[in-house]
């Protein structure tokens, strides 16, 4: 008997996971990427490589939940600087008032499993003392962590001899199981797994445009920067309580001055990543305006940051979706090309789960979790509104 070939297109963490589920499961597949390797081009490249579950919507929830779990459990052999870092995150609160909204924050956690710990100002100094003295408090949710996303992907590829990998290579189209390249080769299999990002609706053909029709894909643009070697001076993940709400306060037809709320992540190479903005568009060169205020807002939860050696500052683009949600199963209109995309900020963290959420649903098997709110095919919020909604919070 033949053995099945499955093609994924794309080759950053959401792609290249899907790649390991389909092999593991005895599939030989063919990886089809424009960058030189995976994992070097995109979001995956340009992240901060947090894995974390926050408490926004119920399906989010769910899918950075399922998500972490495998990270913890299943994430791939690499280097102690590479590997699954369980730093835990520290949601801080400037003031009482939103300390208090922490509180339905840790309840929604806590309703799903998630361990949450609220802790006062004088605990906060005593986790980490290089935090500013004058913070109400925080939320502790010990078990997220930090991965570094590039060497996973690549060895999530390197998991097994049944997979193939082109990489420097353009695609045409993607028909229903066929990828067309520029280059005049074709490659066939019992299904397509388009992974691409920002590009995904555009390389589909009329199956992307009625698509497109449905749900907009957009990029939003963020400014990141990594200190030098020596100068981790904190432990845990720091993430201002607001940074939900300027995460969404900026959608595609938004502010172009953008929003930025301090997350600042340790990572086991010594250094801190700075972070973080969003604004809508692509990724362009570094704005030196955007990039001090991020560095500004790091440094009223972290009074010391502006002091530390910045090594390097870079740009990148999340694919958001209209309704916040990524898009995870068939396209619609076609029976063997699905799509796995649109996953915002959380693309690192959810990219196990909605590889075993896609290799489960194209292999005929029990889904882990309810596959329908992801599916491509779901109803969606009117754009036009979500634009209104996501104004008023700015």
């Amino acid at each position: 008997m033949a053995i099945p070939h499955f093609l994924v297109v794309g080759a950053g963490i959401v792609g290249a996971a899907c790649v390991r589920e389909l092999a593991r499961a005895g599939n030989r597949v063919t990886v089809i990427d424009s960058g030189p390797g995976a994992g070097l081009q995109g979001g995956t490249a340009a992240g901060m490589g947090h894995v974390v579950v926050n408490e926004g919507d119920t399906d989010t929830l769910r899918l950075c939940l399922r998500g972490r779990e495998l990270w913890r459990s299943d994430a791939p052999p690499m280097s102690e600087r590479d590997s699954y870092w369980e730093t835990g995150t520290l949601w801080i609160a400037e003031d009482e008032e939103t300390l208090l909204q922490l509180e339905g924050a840790q309840k929604k956690l806590e309703s799903v499993g998630v361990v949450a710990e609220r802790i006062d100002g004088r605990q906060l100094i005593k986790l980490e003392p290089a935090l500013a003295p004058d913070l109400a408090g925080g939320l502790r949710v010990p078990h997220d962590g930090v991965i570094y996303a590039p060497t996973a992907a690549r060895e999530f590829l390197n998991a097994s001899p049944k997979v193939t990998c082109h990489y420097g290579v353009s695609v045409k189209n993607i028909g229903d199981g066929i990828v067309e390249l520029t280059d005049g080769r074709n490659f066939e299999g019992e299904a397509v797994i388009v992974a691409t990002g920002i590009s995904v609706l555009s390389i589909l053909g009329e199956a992307g445009a009625r698509l497109a029709e449905k749900v907009s894909l957009y990029p939003r643009e963020g400014h990141l920067a990594i200190t030098a070697r020596g100068t981790r001076i904190l432990d845990h993940h720091i993430v201002e309580a607001g940074y939900q709400k300027a995460a969404h306060s900026t959608s595609q037809a938004g502010s172009k001055a953008g929003s930025v709320a301090c997350a600042i992540l340790p990572r086991q190479t010594d250094q801190l990543c700075l972070g973080s903005s969003r604004r809508p568009g692509e990724p362009g060169p570094v704005d030196p305006n955007m990039m001090m205020r991020v560095i500004d807002r790091c440094e009223r939860f972290v009074p010391s940051v502006k002091t530390l050696p910045i090594l390097r500052t870079w740009t990148g683009a999340r694919a958001a979706t209209s309704d916040g949600k990524p898009l995870l199963g068939p396209v619609p209109g076609l029976q063997r090309t699905w799509i796995a995309a649109g996953f915002e900020g959380l693309g690192i963290t959810q990219a196990p789960a909605a590889a075993e959420l896609i290799r489960q649903r194209i292999m005929g098997e029990s889904c882990t979790l309810d596959p329908w709110p992801w599916d491509p095919a779901r109803p969606y919020k009117d754009s036009s509104a979500l634009t209104k909604q996501e104004n008023d919070h700015a």
